[in-house]
């Protein structure tokens, strides 16, 4: 009898717990959407001054090549270990460094130092290049690789602050140095376009310095809003220290460095993957073309960085620490969120893009504007593979991880052939690159649907219906409508005139609220069940 009240109260603990961390991290996703919403705004308004003064051309190797530079440093030094970490517990005690929070601390100071490293190796390849004209570049390039480290440093306590689930300070502290990044660069090329040159002679140094100050900003911000969190001084996540935990001294443990090492080589695909049309387009790609691609991406990316990353990073934590019927329920609800919102990119952000793009960019006539409504078509497939990688990294095995790993070279493989080709022989550019983005990403999206499937299979769940994922029918049917009164609209009205074209989108918002509307009314089942997801709902209903 005590042994069954004693089961009783360690399940009902641990519902309580699941429920709590589930909560916690769709509940801090606003604030992640809040921060995204800041930072896409900002980094537009920033974008939109920096193109004009700036130049396409400096804007293209600003954002391409030492924004690759930058990703490259940061990503293959952290992004392993942070994957690894977010399997790990939280600590029992957050008042005091338990022994989990140490291997945490000793996991991210090598990061720390294989940035350092790495940022070495690059400054020495691609310091000495001094074949571009623009003034400045090799001290740019310096100043990149210094900010990459800087904001390594803010690793230990990022790590912690996200094993203890505090959205709102990793919010407030991202903000104050993107506002910081903005106004270096907002500032230093309005200096630089004071002189007699009809060219701004700090167009890409502003970039550099910019970033310099976001890593100091976003360093000097988690040191001090960390401070009163902690517990313990600031200066202790940064004091490696041999620990005992599951019955193995050391600094990280044999189980943690096994599971780095398979996410090393993940991470050396994803890379690849995510930062191909960079290296391919650095390579070959002159650059304004760059600079195009630049502009067009960092706009249409907007919606990308304000749901899907703050939406992808709290599944991820969910999908780490949930039973398999939660992780249904979480990641059947969120394909058909990017269902929905597929309906609304493919259909407004298609048709409407070459309306709004003269608006943003006079110079680039109708080519970006192709390239616009092609990314929008590629948004939702970005989307869908970020729930689902999120997904079938946090539950794979270490050998299924390897056989992911795989599959990540053959898609990686077929990328970059079909970038070369794309934007070598064809010639076709930015467009070119969208293109060879979709191939890639249906690729890998048919590999996580696969395992998603057969992972749900083996452990006796049912997958859900085709009608439970897709859309409501009588929203398909609005947003044809919708899309074939806006064909009808934009031909039949000049847009030689702006007020013409500011009158196109504004007609364009009623269509798009109206079948905002339909969804409302419609998908009542789909919006209960986010509801639930966010309040960690659904796994109190599984325990019953």
């Amino acid at each position: 009898m005590s042994d069954g009240k004693l089961r009783s109260r360690d399940l009902t603990s641990v519902a309580a717990a699941e429920a709590a961390h589930s909560s916690s991290a769709f509940a801090g996703a606003q604030y992640l959407m809040g921060l995204q919403l800041f930072v896409r705004l900002a980094t537009f308004s920033t974008n939109a001054v920096a193109f004009r003064l700036a130049g396409s051309s400096a804007f293209g190797v600003a954002s391409i090549k030492l924004e690759l530079l930058l990703s490259t440093i940061l990503f293959l030094s952290r992004e392993s270990i942070r994957n690894a970490l977010l399997r790990t517990e939280p600590a029992e005690d957050k008042r005091r460094p338990s022994v989990r929070e140490q291997r945490i601390i000793n996991a991210t100071l090598v990061s720390i130092c294989v940035g350092g490293l790495l940022a070495g190796a690059l400054y020495m390849v691609y310091g000495g290049d001094s074949q571009s004209s623009i003034p400045y570049y090799s001290e740019s390039i310096a100043v990149y690789v210094l900010a990459a480290w800087i904001e390594l440093l803010v690793e230990p306590l990022y790590v912690l602050s996200r094993s203890r689930v505090l959205f709102q300070l990793q919010a407030r502290c991202e903000s104050i140095a993107v506002s910081t990044k903005c106004a270096i660069v907002a500032l230093v090329l309005l200096l630089g376009n004071k002189g007699s040159d009809r060219e701004n002679k700090f167009r890409l140094l502003a970039f550099a310095l910019g970033q310099l100050g976001y890593a100091a900003g976003i360093f000097l911000s988690y040191s001090w809003s960390m401070r009163p969190v902690l517990g313990y001084p600031v200066a202790w996540c940064y004091r490696p220290k041999r620990v005992s935990l599951d019955d193995e001294f050391g600094f990280v443990g044999c189980k943690m460095r096994s599971l780095i090492a398979v996410f090393m080589g993940q991470s050396l695909l994803k890379h690849v993957l995510t930062q191909g049309d960079s290296m391919v387009m650095s390579r070959i790609a002159r650059d304004s073309d760059m600079g195009v691609f630049a502009l067009v991406s960092n706009y249409a990316s907007i919606p990308a960085r304000i749901l899907f990353l703050p939406l992808e990073e709290a599944a991820r934590a969910v999908f780490t620490r949930s039973d398999a019927r939660t992780s249904m329920n979480v990641l059947t609800t969120l394909a058909k969120l990017q269902l929905l919102l597929g309906c609304l990119f493919c259909v407004f952000g298609g048709l409407y893009a070459p309306v709004a793009m003269p608006l943003i960019d006079s110079k680039g006539g109708s080519a970006n504007a192709r390239v616009l409504s092609a990314y929008f078509m590629y948004l939702p497939m970005m989307g869908l593979n970020g729930f689902l990688e999120a997904f079938a990294h946090s539950v794979a095995t270490k050998q299924q991880l390897l056989r992911v790993n795989i599959w990540m070279a053959g898609c990686s493989a077929v990328y970059i052939s079909l970038s070369v080709l794309l934007l070598g022989k064809y010639e076709m550019g930015a467009l070119g690159m969208v293109m060879a983005n979709m191939v890639n990403m249906a690729l890998r999206i048919a590999y996580c649907c696969w395992f998603a499937r057969k992972w749900f299979i083996s452990r006796d769940i049912s997958l859900p219906g085709v009608s439970r994922i897709a859309p409501h029918p009588a929203v398909l049917v609005s947003s044809l409508v919708a899309g074939v009164l806006s064909v009808v609209l934009i031909r039949s009205i000049d847009q030689t005139v702006i007020i013409n074209r500011l009158a196109i989108l504004a007609l364009g918002s009623a269509l798009g609220l109206a079948v905002l509307f339909a969804m409302w009314i419609l998908e009542k089942p789909f919006i209960q069940a986010a509801k639930e997801i966010k309040a960690g709902s659904v796994i109190d209903k599984k325990r019953e």
